[in-house]
């Protein structure tokens, strides 16, 4: 027969090797799959900058460091052609029923008087001074996106303008634009259309990029370019920013040794 006294050992040995196990488990789980799991939870706080381009539309505010630099706009003026759109025309109409492609249109389609593909590649202006909060890709058929966020003064709204199916993005995300700076080109959402630019306003403070180009309800909280503009008018001259942009632009070279 053991003795209580021997059994004593084989005892405490057990008990050390059972919590050995525990805390075995406990780091087994840590560095395991739910760990990788909680880990892409915190992807969403990576910089702005660096957030993947397909976004769930609609569902990314603008932050309180993007809402603070936002600028005030000195007035808006149509984004391709001349200021006044001159040799464009708008294929497509604001509010304009088109049920195959699921209700009313919220932008408005924007070609060059050639018509077919004539307008390819030619420059996309900002239509005002305002700050890119999103430069890529929410889709395949809405091709390269920019948005851009506008203050007018005396006014806590903030404005969007949108500029869809691109065939390249010359901004990114964070960039102050001035009115009339060239943010990309005209192109045909991944040949999913003949070249034009789909261009929205809205009054939002999340990204509306992605959003739904139609809609049955109406046109939700799009405004109409054309009265918008006519309301908000640029002024004759050139955005004064730009003659700034280009000095901070020379003083950042100049400070990075750039000749």
């Amino acid at each position: 027969m053991v003795s209580a006294q021997k059994k004593r050992p084989f005892f405490t040995a057990f008990l050390i090797l059972a919590g050995l196990g525990v805390v075995g488990l406990g780091l087994a789980l840590c560095t395991g799959s739910g760990a990788e799991d909680s880990s892409n939870i915190y992807k969403t706080d990576a910089p702005r900058a660096t957030l993947p381009e397909n976004l769930m539309p609609g569902l990314l505010p603008i932050t309180a460091e993007q809402m603070a630099r936002i600028p005030f706009a000195d007035g808006f003026q149509w984004p391709v052609g001349a200021p006044n759109m001159a040799f464009m025309y708008d294929a497509q109409g604001f509010g304009a029923d088109n049920n195959l492609r699921g209700g009313k249109h919220v932008g408005v389609d924007l070609n060059g008087i050639g018509g077919e593909n004539t307008d390819l590649g030619e420059p996309v202006y900002a239509a005002g001074r305002g700050l890119v909060i999103y430069s890529g890709i929410p889709s395949e058929s809405w091709g390269n996106v920019v948005v851009v966020a506008h203050r007018l003064p005396g006014s806590t709204t903030i404005y969007q303008s949108m500029y869809a199916h691109l065939n390249e993005r010359k901004v990114k995300v964070g960039d102050v634009l001035y009115r009339g700076q060239e943010l990309g080109t005209i192109g045909t959402g991944n040949g999913h259309y003949l070249a034009h630019l789909h261009f929205e306003f809205s009054a939002s403070r999340v990204v509306e990029a992605g959003m739904p180009g139609y809609h049955p309800a109406g046109t939700m909280n799009r405004l109409n370019p054309a009265d918008f503009i006519t309301k908000h008018p640029a002024p004759a001259f050139p955005d004064p920013y730009r003659d700034v942009a280009a000095q901070l632009k020379l003083n950042s070279a100049f400070s990075a040794g750039t000749p």
